[in-house]
């Protein structure tokens, strides 16, 4: 074979992409499609909504493409002022933003519309895995940490002040993912997220004792040296003081949303209304389904944001516990074959990149999945790639387009 029969050959040859991945991309994408059609056919519900919903995947497509095609190294020169830009978008949203349901999470520029909130998630993550990747890096030592906990407090803290309590709460998942991907030891990461099992425990059970009893064995157990003891019981021992203040802080509709969750029939009418329809709709569909677009509580409208918030129990009344599996299994594709990307990259920015976008999507897709079937708060995430909006599908494609970046140059260092 000649030289330039290889050349040509060579030029014809697919990249390296993650095919698996892709495959099962198109198949969430295509099922969100065909459901937000199905959750918008009720006449005067949003009808054709599911034809912006096919433009925005085409330029989710070209946002992937384009994220692709340039090198994942050129993204860790851009990760600073690219973090820079979304904390100045994510101020402008404060003073000038778009309100809705009470929040205000959108930049309105005309044509426009988009939540800062989804960008700032990709720029930190891009910022955290330039930070981590470190070759002196020491996760056991707190100075090592500190940085880029930082780092992710300052999009947290502006996020819920808009207030979306939600997506805020993706900040720390991604970054705890990133810890433990860098390095840090699972003793270490354990105290490290002792704050939040404490704020956790508090809004469930209403009292500290249950957490000070784990705490206590967590430390027997452990047994740090006394100045990372001294600091875990300080840390804690604030959190214990302020959780009561904050929750006097917290807006009506999210101490609702919280109350919601822990006793959804207490107000079947009003604050509990969504979860309870929800879970009808998922438990009526059975094992296959009521059918594609015959969908009851879907066509009397009883069931609330069907094709955003609650699209996943469309696809639990319409197409059953097949359906619901059919979408689950194609996201643990995509989770399994990101790992596997991450595990295979020899270099570092790329294989943490690949955990930090990871984790932020299946962040969402947990806690969309969990809502719905009322074992998490109503927290109103979108389930990526199958909900209505335009935003979050072409941050999605980015999201995906980055991973497989990294896929196609994962044998660099």
């Amino acid at each position: 074979m000649t030289r330039a029969t290889r050349t040509e050959r060579a030029r014809w040859r697919l990249p390296e992409l993650d095919y698996p991945m892709l495959a099962a991309v198109f198949g969430l994408v295509v099922i969100g499609l065909a459901t937000v059609y199905s959750a918008t056919s009720v006449p005067g519900a949003h009808e054709g909504l599911w034809i912006r919903q096919l433009a925005w995947a085409g330029v989710a497509v070209l946002a992937a493409w384009i994220a692709i095609g340039i090198h994942y190294r050129a993204y860790d020169t851009l990760a600073w002022p690219l973090y820079a830009v979304s904390l100045l978008f994510l101020g402008l949203v404060l003073v000038m933003g778009t309100s809705a349901y009470g929040a205000k999470r959108w930049l309105d520029f005309g044509a426009l519309k988009f939540q800062p909130s989804e960008l700032a998630k990709i720029a930190t993550v891009l910022v955290l895995a330039r930070v981590l990747d470190n070759p002196n890096l020491d996760l056991r030592k707190v100075r090592w940490w500190l940085p880029p906990m930082l780092l992710t407090l300052v999009p947290f803290v502006l996020v819920l002040r808009e207030p979306d309590l939600g997506t805020s709460l993706s900040f720390p998942v991604l970054l705890i993912a990133m810890y433990y991907w860098a390095g840090m030891p699972l003793s270490t990461l354990a105290m490290g997220l002792s704050p939040g099992l404490n704020a956790v425990l508090f809004f469930a059970t209403g009292s500290m004792w249950w957490f000070a009893g784990i705490l206590a064995l967590m430390l027997g157990v452990i047994r740090p040296r006394l100045p990372v003891l001294v600091l875990v019981i300080v840390v804690n021992g604030a959190m214990a003081f302020a959780l009561p203040h904050a929750w006097n802080h917290l807006h009506d509709y999210q101490k609702s949303r919280i109350e919601t969750f822990l006793n959804p029939g207490e107000d079947p009418h009003g604050a509990g209304y969504q979860i309870i329809q929800s879970r009808i709709a998922m438990g009526s569909g059975g094992v296959t389904g009521k059918g594609y677009l015959k969908g009851s509580q879907k066509a009397l409208a009883f069931l609330p944001m069907r094709h955003t918030d609650f699209v996943f129990s469309v696809v639990g009344e319409e197409l059953g516990l097949v359906g619901t599996l059919i979408v689950v299994i194609l996201y643990g594709v995509v989770l399994l074959r990101g790992l596997r990307v991450a595990t295979e990259t020899r270099n570092g920015f790329g294989s943490l990149l690949v955990v930090g976008l990871i984790s932020a999507l299946y962040y969402h897709v947990v806690v969309n999945i969990l809502m719905t079937i009322g074992w998490a708060p109503v927290t109103g995430l979108p389930l990526p790639l199958l909900s209505y909006g335009g935003t979050a599908l072409i941050v999605n494609g980015v999201q995906i387009g980055l991973v497989q970046n990294v896929a196609m140059r994962r044998m660099e260092f």
